[in-house]
């Protein structure tokens, strides 16, 4: 139906809105798959060695979590429609090493799909990565990481949670 001076809105059959176009252009899908999961800790929430192999985030809360298709179980964001999606996923570490490299990374049903190595000499920092997919229906993504130093593989390091620091995102492009 056209309503307010030429805006579009479609809703579904419970009256709710899917779909709004203004008098301007702007589009609005209330309903588009979208999450920001995240630790719920402010603190280090957990330690593993600097082998290089990749670690599952346990990411176990959501700031946003539209269709509510990320599970803070699991920690798989579930894809609800075949599509084209977004992510972009980070940690923060506390490792400094010149011979050091933290990597962030996105897998697909546990198959990686994205990997960035980020040095990390003389300084504590974040790794990242970003990614477009297509995915199928039911198809699950995770945010994995890992961190190897050439010249210590037995170090521990840690990754530091919290909403600012350690988080996974993604939304359905169409």
């Amino acid at each position: 139906s056209v309503t307010n001076g030429g805006n579009l809105d479609v809703k579904n059959t419970s009256n709710a809105s899917t779909l709004s176009l203004n008098r301007d252009g702007q589009l609005s899908l209330p309903k588009q798959p979208a999450f920001q999961a995240y630790y719920a800790n402010n603190s280090y929430v957990w330690s593993d060695i600097a082998d290089g192999g990749y670690h599952l985030q346990t990411l176990n809360q959501t700031r946003f979590n539209i269709g509510n298709h990320y599970n803070t179980t699991n920690h798989r964001f579930i894809a609800p429609v075949a599509g084209t999606y977004y992510f972009y996923g980070q940690y923060y570490h506390n490792y400094t090493s010149n011979y050091a490299r933290a990597a962030a990374a996105i897998f697909v049903n546990g198959s990686q799909m994205s990997e960035t190595w980020t040095p990390c000499w003389e300084t504590t920092g974040s790794a990242h990565t970003a990614i477009t997919l297509s995915l199928a229906v039911n198809d699950y993504v995770q945010l994995y990481t890992a961190f190897y130093d050439s010249n210590g593989t037995s170090n521990t390091y840690n990754v530091y949670g919290g909403a600012l620091n350690t988080y996974l995102i993604g939304h359905l492009i169409g």
